[in-house]
């Protein structure tokens, strides 16, 4: 069956709106400082719009800045119009009430979801989408920047731990050489006195020779036969 025109615009409102509950089911789950949940507030009027009364002065703050953003919106409805406008001064609120160097991926994530959604209903937030999206560059770079400190940190781990190891091998090494050149001293010491003692022994040899063939040249009988 073909779709007709208005069937389909029927289909994108229903989208719409299941896009823009979830959105809403965000901002009314959010308490604020232990007090009852923001669903039991009272909306109060910013122009021609109904919006809870904790966002009106943000709407009032956007309009005198930017003007009607929902002037070429795509919902006819005003009530609907005014709960995508609550969703545009939630997103606002958020990026207030936080430290932009403290916001989370997910969060940044989940802000540009709800300005999509926005956006679909042709509401002008192309200033806020701006902002946002540089403010999600700048949490990517603050992400990277923490893993970068926690990489460093280990590294840094490393060498200290390898430099200890390293002065502790320096020092060894150290009093290994200085055994080595002891040990070196005494084997000096030790061939000297061999030398020594080979040459005396050599000596030794030597008036043992003489002394030997004198012994051997001498007659003995011949002596004791001139005696008598």
């Amino acid at each position: 069956m073909v779709m007709t025109r208005k069937n389909a615009l029927l289909l994108w409102q229903l989208d719409l709106l299941s896009s823009v509950s979830q959105v809403l089911l965000i901002v009314t789950k959010k308490v604020r400082k232990g007090t009852e949940s923001v669903i039991s507030e009272s909306r109060v009027p910013v122009g021609k719009y109904y919006v809870r009364e904790s966002l009106a002065s943000v709407l009032r703050s956007v309009f005198d800045k930017y003007g009607d953003i929902a002037e070429n919106c795509r919902l006819e409805s005003i009530a609907m119009r005014s709960c995508y406008l609550e969703c545009v001064c939630y997103v606002v609120q958020e990026l207030q009430s936080a430290s932009i160097m403290l916001l989370t991926k997910s969060k940044v994530k989940e802000l540009l979801a709800i300005l999509k959604d926005v956006e679909s209903a042709q509401i002008n937030v192309a200033w806020l989408h701006s902002t946002l999206t540089k403010i999600a560059e700048n949490t990517e770079l603050n992400t990277e920047h923490r893993m970068m400190e926690v990489a460093k940190a280990d590294c840094d781990c490393v060498v200290e731990s390898t430099r200890k190891e390293l002065e502790s091998e320096l020092e060894n090494l150290a009093q290994k050489e200085k055994e080595v050149a002891v040990a070196k001293a005494l084997i000096d010491e030790r061939k000297g006195r061999l030398m020594e003692l080979e040459l005396k022994s050599s000596e030794l040899s030597k008036n043992m020779l003489s002394i030997k063939s004198k012994v051997d040249a001498l007659d003995c009988k011949s002596l004791l036969a001139e005696l008598l």
